[in-house]
Parts: structure tokens; C-alpha cells; sequence
């Protein structure tokens, strides 16, 4: 099968790109022909005063290159299908018309909830906020929620409101891959048809291996963002003087006072960015894994990285993290607004080991069940066969 992949990177490095990788690796260990056309918005930095102004009054809603680009890629090479992860910014929704145009079916992978919320993350204002949801993207203009900035979110809110003009969710998409059955019913509450969205989770490209330690540490793994949670598990951890140690892993604008906190702090620790295989080195050595996400995740990699070393989860009993985790089997759930229910947790980790290592043996077994590369390639295949079937 001859496969074009279409990703747009945003300007920092995230999961979305370690995705894509993986899934352009894997179908070309298994023999299928990929054409990668990728884009950053790292290219508008690079344009003059007056071009940054004809970017985002008109290139960013409709680009012309794009349209060109894969109109000419779709001509040379003549692939069987296309899969779009993410247009935002410099790609623009161009690219869907000219995938149309040429007659080539489409798959979309749901990333994030962006067509849903310009934020992307169903959060505002320390809580979850499902207004556009409930009223369309007005709001998040009104409340700034596109990176603070009134112009930003009207931007936002202009290209995915150009999206459902043009009709591009219901006539120029013909599959859509969600990556969880949460994010699933969330696009179906907005009205896609839910017989063109297919739950595909992520996966590990390589196999790391189970911990053969039992651990001796909690451990965080990902962005010092507000919405991801970890400034209510410091607090929580001091507050309740939790003498059991946290690590920290991860990087972004909440790093300077976390680590301010952490300095001060016996039990905590920040370590900072670290690479992948230094992230597998660290999971491996945690007694359990913690996510303590407040917004709507669409799935949770990092789980699934925990799982494959044998290392239960402790997560927020919130949206897509609840499907993931088998409550005493593979992890716990905790309420992240019950400091109380934090320190139970934890102590349930440390204390009860018999159940603990139980945990350890299902939550491998639940990466060897849905998250291997194998399992994943099977998946993806059966969607893209059924799409072209359709066809």
C-alpha cells in the first residue's frame, strides 16, 4: 500500500511527533510505501513583519502552497490513501481540498480536540469548560483561550469555523481515528457520525522490558502545564506531607516554580527534560507512575510506557485516563480535588505489596493485550482496508 502521511509541527516538540514517527517506522518495517510530507510552524517565525500579516489574515485559513504541494504529490507518487494528523497553522485546511479534489480517500487522526475547542483541552480557568461545545467557538474568544491572546483565539476559531463551512468534517474526511472511546463520544456529541470515527490507541514502537524492581519512588512524566495537574500534586504533596518521594520529568512554563518548590522540598525531586530511553530508565525504577491530568486527555502515552516496564498507574478519575486504567488490576483511580484521597492512594502503593505485584503482572499484561506495535499495525490496517473498501 502506498500511504501519504501529512503532519504539521507545532513549534515545540510534543507527543503528536513521536506518534507520527512511529506509525511512518512501522508501516515501513512492514513493507507499505510512505510519502511523509511535513510542515512547521516554525516557518512563520522566518517571515518578514508584512508576510507574518498575510499569513494569518489569509494563508493560515486557506494556503495555496499546500493545496499545490499536495496536489502535486498526489499526482507524482499516486498513493491508495492519505492520513492527516495535524494542519495547524501553516498546513491550513487547504490541505483537505486538494486531498478531495483529487479523488484520494482520508484518514484524521484526533490528536487533541481542537475541531471541538480552539484550546484543544476542554480547560479553562483551572477546571474543565465545555462551552464551546455547548454554544460554538465564541466563547473562546471571548475568554481568550487560544494561547491568552484575543487575536490568536480569533484566528483559531476563524479557520475551524471555515472547516465546517466548506463542510470539510462531513465530505472531505472520510475516516476519523480517535484514540479512545472518551474522545470518541466527545466528536459524537458535536455531531460527527459515528460510524467514520474508529478507536485506534497509541503504542510503543520498541518493547522496553519489565522493571524487575519493585521501586522506590513516585514518579511524573510530561509537560509542566497548568491543565496537566502537577502543581495541585506539589501542593497536595506538601500540604499533606507526603514523605513518600516524587520525581519530576518534563518541561515547560510552570518549570521555573516547580522546581523553586522542589528545591525546598526533602521529598521532591525535579530532574528535568530527559530523553526517551532515560524516561524508560526512570519508570523502571518507580514504584508507580502518577498522572494527575485535569483536562480531557485524548488518550495517555505515557500509561502505556509505565505498562510495557510492568509499573502500575495512579491517575485523575477523569475522561480518557478512567478507560485506561483497571481500577486495583493495573492502577488506582484518585480524585485530584481529595488531598485525602492522594495520601490513601499512595499509602495503598506502598503498604499493600502482595496486591502490588499483582498490579505489576497486569499492567504488563495489558500492554501485551493492546499496546505492542503488532497489535497496533493490525488495527490501523483494518481501518485503512475498510476505508478503501468504501471507496
Amino acid at each position: 500500500m502506498r500511504i501519504l502521511i501529512v503532519h504539521n509541527h507545532y513549534l515545540h516538540p510534543g507527543g503528536e511527533d513521536e506518534v507520527v514517527a512511529s506509525e511512518i517506522k512501522m508501516l515501513q518495517e512492514k513493507g507499505h510505501e510512505v510519502i511523509f510530507y511535513e510542515r512547521t510552524n516554525h516557518e512563520i517565525k522566518a517571515l518578514s513583519f508584512l508576510g507574518k500579516i498575510r499569513f494569518y489574515l489569509f494563508e493560515a485559513l486557506w494556503s495555496k502552497k499546500t493545496y499545490k504541494d499536495i496536489s502535486r504529490i498526489i499526482k507524482d507518487s499516486k498513493p491508495d490513501i492519505i492520513h492527516i494528523h495535524n494542519t495547524f497553522l501553516v498546513l491550513s485546511p487547504s490541505v483537505y481540498q486538494a486531498c478531495h479534489d483529487s479523488h484520494v480517500p482520508v484518514v484524521q487522526t484526533l490528536h487533541n480536540y481542537r475541531f471541538l475547542c480552539p484550546a484543544g483541552v476542554f480547560y479553562r480557568k483551572n477546571e474543565v469548560c465545555e462551552k464551546c461545545l455547548e454554544k460554538g467557538r465564541g466563547p473562546s474568544v471571548i475568554n481568550r483561550c487560544w494561547k491568552g491572546s484575543f487575536l490568536s483565539s480569533v484566528l483559531m476559531c476563524r479557520i475551524i469555523n471555515k472547516m465546517y463551512r466548506k463542510a470539510i468534517f462531513q465530505r472531505m474526511i472520510n475516516r476519523y481515528i480517535a484514540l479512545s472511546d472518551f474522545s470518541r463520544k466527545k466528536f459524537m456529541a458535536e455531531g460527527f457520525n459515528p460510524r467514520t470515527i474508529s478507536v485506534k490507541p497509541n503504542f510503543l514502537e520498541n518493547d522496553p522490558g519489565v522493571s524487575p524492581s519493585t521501586g522506590d519512588y513516585a514518579l511524573y512524566i510530561g509537560a509542566l502545564r497548568d491543565y496537566k495537574g502537577i502543581q495541585k500534586l506539589v501542593q497536595s504533596w506538601l500540604d499533606e506531607r507526603i514523605s513518600y518521594p516524587l520525581k519530576i520529568v518534563g518541561d515547560g512554563p510552570l518549570r521555573d516554580g516547580l522546581a523553586k518548590k522542589s528545591a525546598r522540598a526533602k521529598n521532591i525531586q525535579y530532574l528535568g527534560f530527559k530523553d526517551f530511553n532515560d524516561v524508560i530508565t526512570l519508570i523502571k525504577g518507580a514504584r508507580f507512575l502518577i498522572v494527575p491530568s485535569l483536562c480531557y486527555e485524548t488518550f495517555g502515552r505515557v500509561i502505556v510506557e509505565a505498562y510495557a516496564c510492568g509499573v502500575p498507574v495512579l491517575v485523575n478519575r477523569i475522561g480518557a485516563l478512567q478507560e485506561l486504567v483497571r481500577e486495583s488490576e493495573t492502577g488506582l483511580l484518585y480524585d485530584a480535588d481529595n488531598q485525602k484521597d492522594l495520601v490513601h492512594k499512595v499509602k495503598f502503593f506502598v503498604e499493600n505489596n502482595e496486591i502490588f505485584e499483582g498490579m505489576k503482572v497486569n499492567a504488563r499484561a495489558e500492554y501485551e493485550k493492546k499496546y505492542t506495535l503488532d497489535n497496533n499495525y493490525q488495527n490501523l490496517m483494518s481501518i485503512y482496508n475498510e476505508v478503501l473498501d468504501k471507496k
